[in-house]
């Protein structure tokens, strides 16, 4: 009785020991992978979508979808660089970062310049800020005659300037850093009429300065998909490939659905749930 138990302990620890060898050589693979730090430029300064929070850290729906890819792609670590919208597309192209998130869409210069993300991982619409109390701002054609205060390079400056175009030049657009903040208190001071932009950034900025606005949806600029953006050679296609396959099991998952209803407030993650 004595020597089967004795076998029977020998062979347990035997089988202990295969399976505690089989763990270590799982974890040596996966410390094995290569990982490769990613700068990321985003602009820190348009939330519920990207801002720098309390503690100096980039936060906001653009920065939690990165986070939620860095889980998915063991081959990627992503470092946040909040940089000036005026100047985000210099410091890509000076290689100061390789992937910009900032709620940006596509239009036919970008394309040409740089290379998105195939899945969209947000639907966003614009609508026409103006001071509170007005009653005679409706569409985009109530603002001829007017000024309206326009961030340069933003999709929505390139959507009024071709509206603006094709109707006559009748919008006197005045050009800024495409810093909400600035636009707002040239709203308040009546040095501009409007500016267009997301409602919720605007609500949540003009309420922390104190200014209150309206706004109403111009159907015209219609409700557009929001893509990252990559350095246009063979390290962002790589990287492109990479993130859009995450981006893929993240919708299917519902991640990027539960983070659009965190910091956005309701899902914004199809073009029926953004209408």
């Amino acid at each position: 009785m004595n020597k089967k138990i004795a076998l029977a302990l020998l062979a347990f620890i035997l089988l202990l020991t295969t399976a505690a060898c089989g763990n270590g050589a799982a974890s040596t693979k996966k410390n094995t992978v290569k990982v490769t730090t990613v700068n990321v430029g985003t602009e820190g300064a348009y939330p519920p979508y990207n801002y720098v929070d309390k503690n100096g850290k980039a936060d906001g729906y653009d920065i939690a979808v990165m986070r939620a890819v860095d889980k998915k792609v063991q081959s990627l670590k992503f470092n946040y660089v909040p940089t000036a919208w005026d100047s985000i597309f210099v410091a890509l192209e000076s290689g100061k970062f390789d992937i910009i998130a900032s709620d940006l869409g596509k239009n036919p210069e970008r394309e040409k310049k740089y290379l998105f993300s195939e899945q969209p991982y947000l639907y966003g619409s614009s609508q026409i800020i103006y001071k509170a109390g007005r009653t005679d701002i409706k569409s985009l054609k109530d603002l001829y005659g007017k000024t309206v205060a326009a961030g340069v390079g933003t999709n929505t400056t390139t959507a009024l300037e071709h509206f603006n175009k094709e109707n006559g030049n009748k919008i006197k657009i005045k050009y800024t850093d495409g810093n909400i903040n600035n636009a707002l208190q040239e709203i308040d001071s009546k040095r501009v009429d409007a500016t267009i932009s997301s409602i919720i950034t605007t609500k949540l900025t003009a309420k922390k300065l104190g200014i209150k606005i309206d706004g109403t949806t111009a159907p015209e600029l219609g409700i557009s998909p929001i893509h990252l953006l990559f350095v246009k050679n063979d390290k962002g296609s790589k990287y492109q490939k990479l993130i859009d396959k995450a981006l893929i099991e993240l919708r299917k998952d519902g991640t990027l659905k539960k983070l659009s209803i965190k910091y956005l407030g309701k899902d914004y993650t199809t073009k029926e749930s953004a209408e």
